[in-house]
């Protein structure tokens, strides 16, 4: 069913870490929290084994509004979540939370699948962020097949794609 599938896009809201929602059980769960266990199903499911998996941060334009008033470590997820230093400004612990939250998610990814994952951000209210976003998923692609081509002769070794989580060049820095 999947075998003309190239890349897997998995969108997960920023702003999700304090929000709940209900299963049709009458429990609450964090939604970051369900969003985590999605993904991790999805990469762990047998038809995805070999895809390439793009994880869209949205709505980062939200996290800024809201990072200062309720803290990132209110998901249980990122407990361990503190700011290195006091901010003034909400762009700059939101570029430090969403820098953060991808790691989270490259970990748990590498921690299933053992390879790369692409990290995208989007804004919820700006069209030119979403146009960017599938400019980026097109270069993936491309850099996909032609890394699978072997076109430039790379293997894994040589790769410019780090191998450390902390460095990935996929966190989009601004």
């Amino acid at each position: 069913m999947f075998e003309d599938v190239w890349a897997v896009i998995f969108c997960v809201s920023l702003s999700d870490y304090n929000e709940t929602w209900s299963h049709g059980t009458g429990s609450v769960c964090n939604k970051m929290l369900a969003s985590r266990d999605m993904f991790e199903n999805l990469v762990s499911h047998p038809s995805f084994r070999d895809i390439t998996f793009v994880l869209l941060l949205t709505k980062y334009d939200a996290l800024e509004e809201k990072i200062n008033l309720i803290p990132l470590s209110t998901c249980e997820w990122f407990g361990d979540f503190s700011s290195l230093k006091p901010h003034h400004n909400q762009q700059a612990l939101a570029q430090q939370a969403y820098y953060y939250v991808a790691v989270k998610f490259k970990e748990l990814y590498y921690s299933i699948c053992g390879r790369k994952l692409f990290v995208w951000q989007t804004r919820g209210r700006d069209r030119r962020s979403i146009d960017e976003a599938f400019k980026y998923l097109r270069e993936v692609l491309k850099w996909d097949e032609e890394k699978n081509d072997n076109t430039y002769d790379v293997n894994d070794e040589d790769s410019f794609y780090s191998t450390e989580l902390s460095s990935s060049p996929f966190i989009r820095q601004e």
